[in-house]
């Protein structure tokens, strides 16, 4: 299983990869008109937590939405919608509950993988990537070893063909531990979230905890229903 050192470099590197693209090219292309991350009305089936926050995560978020404030082009995670995802199961394609598949084999097989729903995720940190800011941390031992489980068990069931397609050419579980707290709908962050992300790479802040729940969602779920 991966340990907490694997996670830290997989995470420096990416930011180190992130911050190479912005000294290449340093100034903002501008806006990329009809840019969307994912499409704004349409839910996937997804699994995570809603985690109370602590007061360096209050802060932080705070800090990004002062950073962005009047920007149009800034969608800032709230922290009524703050989540974490554990597994995300299809892309977003259903308008409504009633359009997705019925789901009892889902739940079940949930069930049978996911043995522990507590979910605790430490060290958080924040990583960037051009157009995002994550804040990302370290998952226990059991809850890489539930979702690789559930990984193999959705892929092994009829839930093959949208796991494929929610994570294409992906033959092992995402290997970040994330959630979104920025998305910028330009090539890059602008010049105050860069140098923020810079100047408090370093910083740690705290953990997270709740109860992994299977839902189906919009993408940061504004809204959100619960299957389980």
């Amino acid at each position: 299983m991966r340990n907490h050192h694997f996670l830290e470099n997989i995470y420096a590197r990416r930011s180190r990869d992130t911050l190479q693209q912005w000294l290449i090219t340093p100034k903002n292309n501008g806006q990329q008109i009809g840019k969307s991350f994912y499409p704004q009305d349409l839910k996937a089936l997804t699994s995570g937590i809603q985690p109370s926050l602590n007061p360096a995560i209050k802060s932080l978020l705070n800090d990004i939405r002062y950073l962005t404030a009047a920007d149009p082009l800034a969608e800032v995670m709230s922290e009524e919608n703050f989540h974490l995802t554990f597994l995300a199961i299809t892309p977003a394609r259903y308008p409504h509950a009633r359009d997705m598949p019925p789901g009892a084999n889902l739940i079940a097989i949930f069930n049978q993988t996911v043995e522990n729903r507590e979910l605790a995720v430490a060290d958080l940190q924040l990583v960037a990537l051009p157009d995002q800011l994550l804040l990302a941390g370290i998952p226990g031992e059991q809850a890489e070893k539930n979702r690789k489980m559930f990984w193999d068990a959705l892929r092994a069931s009829e839930w093959q063909t949208p796991l494929q397609q929610r994570y294409p050419g992906q033959d092992a579980p995402p290997e970040f531990w994330h959630t979104t707290l920025l998305r910028y709908k330009a090539e890059k962050l602008p010049p105050g979230v860069r140098d923020y992300f810079i100047s408090h790479s370093n910083c740690r802040y705290g953990a997270v905890s709740g109860e992994i729940r299977l839902a189906l969602a919009t993408y940061n779920w504004g809204e959100v229903a619960f299957l389980l």
